[in-house]
């Protein structure tokens, strides 16, 4: 008869009273191995911080310890990338594309030099992490030539340069960093599928706040028009290259970490399916899954249904050049619907998907955009459609 090992318990530890000191240790534990107790000290930690004064420490701790409360009712996919932090930047900023531009570029800009840290510490140059970062380097070109105007792009306008000079946008791009990103592996490929995912998110965003753009310029500002087309285009592009970064993970590499995601799943995203229904129109094939996740159930509201979609305005536009504009971008948007299915093939064959979903097969059947409906109301002027959207 074998011996039992008893197995020690894991001690908790008293968790740092510095935002900068505790942003720290989240950042390198293992956010699956955290005991209890300090789990529980975390959501208190959140319920002081809202509780107590408006001031600069507070507003990090509110930010840093959200994930972790057990008052609030988060969906997983929220408690795990963290998209409050993104929300929390993208209102303080006035024009919402150019903030985004350089958040990407910083959160890219990081991760890169993060992959370039685990490179030094082995002997032998590891083959995925030298063509991850060759991959993340042309994400970063690409956001350079994001047009920000008629003729200039984010390279062009010294945007990334002219931040530096920036206090306060600088400690916000500096504040998204430290308060999400928190591995729940110990696995460094977690890193990368952390942040694609959130670059992916703020991709949704963009596609969708210039797509709600373009439809209201139809017939009013053609210039205006093919300038948030063009935006649109560079955005759907960018989500296909930051997918082609993301696959420098092999299936053995994603299995690593995948289990300590629960039951975290894109399939939770607002800004996913309110990007699809801005562009494309309502969705009824997706009516199970709107009505499965709580926080996904506004977008049942007729009111969103009365909305016309880009798509369908485009259509109808007696300018040629308008109805080719859509068609340009609606390209790039659907070889990421086939990457996105082709990603769920690789690496969940033959596997239940992380939100209950039956994986690479619920993910084909939403590649296709046919037949999708919406209304006629083109002015959003409550900006329901167009804000960043997070639980």
């Amino acid at each position: 008869m074998s011996a039992v090992r008893a197995v020690t318990p894991v001690r908790s530890r008293e968790l740092p009273v510095s935002c900068a000191e505790l942003a720290a240790r989240l950042h390198a534990t293992p956010l699956a191995e955290l005991p209890d107790d300090e789990i529980l000290q975390l959501s208190e930690g959140y319920d002081a911080a809202v509780a107590g004064p408006d001031t600069d420490e507070n507003e990090i701790l509110r930010l840093l310890t959200r994930p972790f409360s057990r008052r609030l009712d988060i969906p997983e996919y929220y408690r795990y990338t963290g998209l409050h932090v993104t929300g929390w930047y993208l209102a303080r900023r006035e024009d919402a594309y150019e903030g985004s531009l350089l958040l990407l570029h910083a959160l890219v800009t990081d991760l890169i030099a993060l992959e370039e840290r685990e490179a030094g510490r082995h002997e032998t140059t590891v083959e995925e992490g030298v063509e991850r970062v060759r991959r993340l380097t042309a994400v970063l070109d690409h956001l350079g030539r994001s047009p920000v105007g008629p003729d200039r792009t984010m390279a062009s306008a010294e945007l990334v340069r002219l931040a530096d000079h920036d206090d306060v946008l600088v400690r916000d791009l500096l504040v998204v960093s430290r308060c999400s990103g928190f591995r729940r592996s110990d696995k460094h490929d977690e890193h990368i599928f952390m942040r694609a995912v959130q670059a992916c998110e703020i991709g949704f965003f963009l596609v969708r706040w210039t797509a709600r753009r373009a439809t209201e310029a139809i017939d009013r500002d053609r210039g205006e028009y093919l300038l948030r087309m063009s935006q649109l285009t560079s955005a759907a592009e960018l989500l296909n290259m930051v997918f082609h970064a993301l696959r420098t993970l092999t299936p053995e590499l994603f299995m690593g970490f995948r289990e300590a995601t629960g039951s975290a799943s894109a399939v939770q995203s607002l800004n996913y399916h309110l990007m699809e229904l801005v562009v494309y129109g309502y969705d009824e094939r997706k009516i199970e899954t709107y009505e499965r996740f709580a926080h996904l159930a506004p977008i049942n509201n007729p009111l969103l249904r009365e909305f016309t979609s880009l798509r369908d305005a485009a259509a109808e536009a007696r300018d040629a050049d308008v109805r080719e504009a859509f068609a340009a971008s609606e390209a790039p948007l659907h070889i990421w619907r086939g990457r996105h299915y082709g990603f769920g093939r690789r690496y969940l064959p033959e596997m239940t998907g992380s939100g209950g979903t039956e994986g690479a097969g619920y993910l084909k059947r939403f590649v296709g955009k046919a037949g999708l409906t919406s209304g006629d109301r083109t002015d959003d002027p409550g900006q329901l459609l167009t804000q960043f959207a997070f639980c």
